[in-house]
Parts: structure tokens; C-alpha cells; sequence
């Protein structure tokens, strides 16, 4: 079992990163993640596979922070007085590839982006990522390879200069 933590936790933490944006967050739904996953071994016994359940609680913990951080940002804006435009800093690392990187990841589908992250964030093997996602192994590497495809068409446009 302490194998497992030590080999998962900085996966979880990268996938939960990509997920939430916020290392603060990342870490919290990561520990949520693997504590679950040691609840769960001491209760039941190790599940069948213990990346795929644990990166199914970070990906349920990361969706419901995610969905109040969007309910809250009005609120939080008009009571600090900060507005939501980007600063300075923003602005320059968005220059760097990973920016535009991750700026074109927010133009794919939801389920395109999960299972980039999966992949390639969280270094789940398409076995694992499929049993995460609930579809078959065929259909987690046709969703990648048409998500990369989409992902390459994105950022080819915006080097080209087209909108």
C-alpha cells in the first residue's frame, strides 16, 4: 500500500494540477485522492486497480472544486475589488509554449482535455485511464489520438495567425 501512495502521489498531484490550476487545490485533491485510496485498501482490501480508483476520487474532488471556485468568482471579485483581467505575469507566461499550450487545451472538449490530462498529467497507462473514465481501452486511445489531432490543429492556427 505505501508503495502505491508514494508511486501515485506525484501523478495525483500533476493530474489535479492540470485539473484545477491552483497548486494550493491540486494538493488538497490530491491527499483527498489518496487518502480515500488507503480508507478504502484498509476497509476492502486493494482494489483491483488502485491508480484507476484513486485518480476517479481526484477527478470527482478536482470537478466539484472547480464548479464552486466558478460560482464563487463573481462573489469573491466584487467583495475584493479585483478585477478579472490578467496581470502582467499572466500575460507574459501565456507567451511561453506552455501558455499557448494551455490555452489551446481550453478551446477542446471537456472530455478531449480529461483525457489528455490523464495521460499525459496524471501518466495513467490507457488501461487505467479507460477504467477511470468509465469507456473502453479502444475508445480512451481513439479519444486521445483524435484530441491530440484537434489540440495540434489549434495551435498550428494560432501560429499561423488565424484567430
Amino acid at each position: 500500500m505505501e508503495a502505491a501512495v508514494r508511486e501515485l502521489a506525484p501523478q495525483l498531484f500533476r493530474y489535479s494540477l492540470g485539473r484545477t490550476r491552483d497548486a494550493g487545490l491540486a494538493e488538497e485533491v490530491a491527499q483527498d485522492a489518496l487518502a480515500a485510496l488507503v480508507q478504502r485498501w484498509r476497509r476492502h482490501g486493494p482494489p483491483e486497480c488502485p491508480a484507476a480508483f484513486a485518480f476517479a476520487v481526484a477527478r470527482r474532488r478536482a470537478g466539484r472544486l472547480n464548479f464552486q471556485r466558478r460560482l464563487l468568482k463573481p462573489l469573491h471579485a466584487l467583495l475584493d475589488g479585483h478585477s478579472p483581467l490578467p496581470g502582467p505575469e499572466e500575460i507574459a507566461t501565456q507567451r511561453t509554449a506552455l501558455g499557448r499550450t494551455l490555452t489551446a487545451m481550453r478551446q477542446l472538449p471537456g472530455r478531449d482535455r480529461e483525457a489528455l490530462l490523464l495521460v499525459g498529467a496524471g501518466e495513467l497507462g490507457p488501461t487505467e485511464g479507460a477504467r477511470v473514465l468509465g469507456i473502453s481501452v479502444s475508445a480512451l486511445k481513439m479519444r486521445l489520438h483524435r484530441a491530440r489531432k484537434r489540440l495540434l490543429q489549434i495551435l498550428e492556427e494560432k501560429q499561423d495567425g488565424k484567430p
